[in-house]
């Protein structure tokens, strides 16, 4: 197990050497780390906080390029640079450059702004005229699901402690502890210092549904 997934067991008071019900072993450990990963990426949207480069190769009359991450999920850009011409390029939309340029998926010229579709793709405005550049992407990539206690864990240190939270509350959860429950949800609003923006009231409560499994019983 590693370091997340031990310190989950501590505050659970299952032990970490001898332990009763989560094994130390994929099986064993599943729903604590499928906790834990569902905790991972839900911090990496919420903050944005895990970032990548990524280079593209401008291609001449080519306005469309697709993001293949072999690591994770395609998140959002929050900076996109023209290298050669050092020049960054805007955020736009297509309802706004339908206005601004009814002909704008063949209007070609230098790229001066840019908008993702989906998940994958990302469009420039205008089309390359030429061959020359390279576009430098900062996007926030949201991590795969680690699978191995071995696997790097793509969070940033001061969040693993609002990740071992959000694991002990679904925990408490699965075992109908509503006040653990929620005092762990709390603790991890807390580390991300967003307790006053999630806090959810009683009369209107969020509803979430997971396929994850059930949490293993004492063995006897």
């Amino acid at each position: 197990m590693n370091l997340l997934e031990t310190k989950v067991l501590e505050i659970i008071g299952e032990s970490t050497t001898s332990p009763d019900v989560f094994l130390d072993t994929a099986a064993g450990m599943a729903p604590i780390r499928d906790s834990l990963n569902d905790a991972i990426q839900e911090i990496t949207i919420l903050t944005g906080s895990y970032k990548r480069q990524y280079f593209i190769p401008l291609r001449v009359e080519q306005g469309f390029y697709r993001i293949m991450l072999n690591y994770g999920s395609f998140g959002w850009i929050t900076d996109a640079w023209l290298v050669n011409q050092k020049r960054r390029l805007d955020q736009t939309g297509i309802a706004r450059l339908v206005e601004l340029d009814p002909n704008w998926m063949i209007t070609s010229a230098s790229p001066r702004s840019y908008f993702q579709i989906g998940t994958d793709i990302i469009a420039l405005y205008p089309k390359p005229s030429g061959s020359t550049d390279v576009l430098e992407l900062t996007i926030v990539e949201v991590p795969n699901a680690y699978e191995q206690d071995t696997d790097r864990i793509k969070l940033k240190k001061n969040f693993h402690y609002a990740a071992v939270y959000f694991a002990v509350s679904e925990y408490w959860a699965s075992r109908g502890e509503v006040r653990e429950a929620t005092k762990a949800w709390f603790q991890y609003l807390d580390a991300l210092g967003l307790r006053d923006r999630f806090t959810v009231a009683p009369h209107d409560p969020e509803r979430f549904q997971t396929a994850k499994g059930q949490h293993p019983k004492e063995t006897e």
